[in-house]
């Protein structure tokens, strides 16, 4: 029996997409366990197609303190993109703590320091069946996104240049002002 003020820990392995807001605001929840870049399709994009199943350890906790609604996440593990420059795989560690707040309305931001992100449930919260629901997946998603650098690339590698045909050698070719400064020539005569 899980009582009011310890979050539920989830041992089930798959990683729950959403989660019923109202179920869990009050009570807590929590999920541990390992993800992989199948799961998010945005981020999927930027996976090298030989990685998308490397795992990478995530802990969810969902708790209510203080009249405001707390989302905390951190994962650790390796996220494979390709390099900008080589075409290579380029690994990127992640070792990352988030806290969200998670508010009703902008007013409530009053309640939170300045440097502390938030998030209106408004813009995230959708409804079935007469149940909140938060995405989870897509906010875990947002966060493995914003890890990932614009321009992901090595620190030591060569861009990758491909030659297509034969590089033309310099041929001498007429200065322009020499043509300009004949035909002036010609019209001073």
């Amino acid at each position: 029996m899980t009582s009011q003020n310890t979050p539920r820990t989830v041992s089930n392995p798959s990683f729950p997409q959403s989660i019923i807001l109202d179920k869990w605001e009050d009570a807590g929840f929590s999920w541990e366990g390992e993800v992989t870049p199948m799961l998010f399709p945005r981020l999927l994009e930027l996976v090298d197609t030989n990685h998308r199943k490397t795992a990478i350890n995530l802990c969810c906790k969902l708790e209510k303190r203080d009249n405001v609604t707390w989302l905390s996440m951190s994962f650790d593990g390796a996220l494979w993109v390709i390099c900008q420059r080589c075409l290579q795989p380029l690994d990127i560690e992640l070792d990352y703590e988030e806290k969200l707040a998670l508010l009703y309305d902008e007013s409530q931001s009053s309640l939170l320091d300045d440097e502390i992100d938030y998030v209106l449930l408004d813009e995230v919260i959708s409804t079935q069946q007469h149940q909140r629901l938060l995405p989870l997946a897509e906010l875990v998603e947002d966060e493995l996104l914003l890890n990932v650098p614009l321009s992901a690339k090595h620190e030591d590698c060569e861009m990758m240049v491909a030659q297509v045909g034969d590089i033309p050698e310099d041929e001498e070719s007429d200065n322009p002002f020499a043509v300009l400064a004949g035909l002036k020539e010609q019209l001073s005569e």
